[in-house]
C-alpha cells in the first residue's frame, strides 16, 4: 500500500529563526542600557543639587514680625498684597553666601501690579540690641536675623523671604505662560537658585503672579532714604517708611 507524503505547513504563530535575531536583541539591550545609564546619571546629578524650600529658620523669623502701623493721614490698603524679601547672594548654595543686593518684591494681586524696591545695604536696622547696618547684620547673623529688623525699619510685613541668585528673575520670565505643572517640570533650575520659607506650591503661586503681572511691568525703584551719621564717623541710610508704603501702594490716604 503506497504511503502518502505528508505536506509541510509553515506555522505563523511560531517565530522563525533568523541569524540576525540575536544581533538585534543585543543591539536593543545595549541601547536600553545606554538610556538607563544616561537617565540614572541625570537623576543622580539632580539629587545632588539642594532644593531649599520650606526653610524653617526663615519661617520662624517671618512669624516673629510685628504689626504694620499707619502714618498720619494714611491707612492700610484693603488690596491683597504679597511682600517677598529677596536677598540676592553670590552663591545661594555656598556655606556663607555673600549678600550683593536686598530687595522687597511687593505684589498687589487685586490691582495686578507689582513693585521691586531696592534697599540700600547700609540701611540702619536694629537687631534688638543695637543699631547696625543691614549688610553687617546679614554677615554676622545670616538671612533669618534680617527679616524682623528690616520689616520694622520699612514698616512692612513680609509674607515670604528668600535668598536668590542673580538670574532668578530671568528664569521666572522664561517660564512665562506655563502652568504650575509646567513650571514644576521645566523650571527645576528655579528651585536650585533659591533658599526660601515657601513651599513648592507657594513658590509656584508667586511665580505665576509675577508672570501674570509681567517681570518687565514691575515698577522698579530705590527705597526712599536719607543719610544719617552713624555716631562712629560714618553714615548709614535711614528708610522713609511712610513714603515707601505710599510708593508701593500699601498705604493709601485715609478717608
Amino acid at each position: 500500500m503506497p504511503f502518502r507524503q505528508r505536506e509541510r505547513f509553515e506555522r505563523t504563530d511560531v517565530p522563525r529563526y533568523s541569524p540576525y535575531r540575536n544581533a538585534i536583541a543585543i543591539a536593543v539591550l545595549v541601547a536600553v542600557g545606554v538610556l538607563l545609564v544616561v537617565l540614572l546619571g541625570t537623576l543622580w546629578a539632580k539629587a545632588q543639587k539642594p532644593i531649599s524650600v520650606g526653610n524653617e529658620s526663615l519661617s520662624k523669623s517671618l512669624q516673629a514680625q510685628g504689626q504694620v502701623t499707619s502714618p498720619d493721614g494714611y491707612t492700610v490698603s484693603q488690596d491683597s498684597f504679597t511682600n517677598v524679601l529677596v536677598l540676592t547672594v553670590d552663591d545661594v548654595n555656598a556655606k556663607s553666601p555673600k549678600l550683593t543686593k536686598a530687595q522687597i518684591l511687593s505684589l498687589d494681586a487685586t490691582a495686578r501690579k507689582g513693585t521691586l524696591v531696592t534697599i540700600p545695604l547700609d540701611t540702619k536696622v536694629n537687631d534688638g540690641k543695637a543699631d547696625v547696618r543691614l549688610q553687617d547684620l546679614y554677615s554676622g547673623s545670616g538671612a533669618s536675623a534680617c527679616i524682623v529688623p528690616l520689616a520694622t525699619a520699612a514698616n512692612l510685613r513680609m509674607t515670604h523671604a528668600m535668598l536668590a541668585s542673580n538670574d532668578v528673575w530671568d528664569k521666572i520670565e522664561s517660564y512665562k505662560g506655563a502652568g504650575v505643572s509646567a513650571l514644576m517640570s521645566h523650571g527645576a533650575d528655579l528651585l536650585y537658585s533659591i533658599n526660601t520659607d515657601m513651599s513648592t506650591g507657594d513658590l509656584m503661586d508667586v511665580a505665576e503672579l509675577v508672570q501674570s503681572i509681567g517681570v518687565n511691568n514691575l515698577k522698579r525703584m530705590d527705597a526712599p532714604a536719607s543719610q544719617e551719621a552713624d555716631g562712629a564717623g560714618g553714615n548709614w541710610s535711614v528708610l522713609n517708611s511712610a513714603q515707601l508704603g505710599v510708593d508701593i501702594g500699601i498705604m493709601v490716604p485715609a478717608a
